[in-house]
């Protein structure tokens, strides 16, 4: 089941300073900053494409890959992103 949660309040305040306004943690899991970021449902389902990524590579190897493309790409090329981008899109 796939799990989406306001962020635990110890962590949105460093996001607050970060230009993120999700981030999934796992296969199941992603945060939220705040309600209305919880309550976009293109947010989602950037962040359930993310969720995919981690069931497919693992939880070490997706966050490996993830900082070596957001270095090689810079974050908006990151395939990672770029996947998750296009899963927004209405078809």
């Amino acid at each position: 089941m796939k799990t989406h949660k306001l962020m635990p309040m110890i962590w949105r305040g460093f996001f607050s300073y970060l230009p993120f306004t999700a981030i999934t943690i796992s296969k199941d899991t992603a945060w939220y900053v705040d309600y209305k970021s919880l309550d976009n449902e293109n947010l989602r389902k950037h962040e359930e494409a993310h969720m995919a990524q981690f069931e497919q590579h693992g939880w070490f190897k997706f966050v490996l890959k993830y900082f070596y493309y957001s270095c090689r790409y810079g974050y908006w090329n990151n395939p990672f992103e770029v996947e998750a981008r296009n899963a927004t899109i209405q078809k």
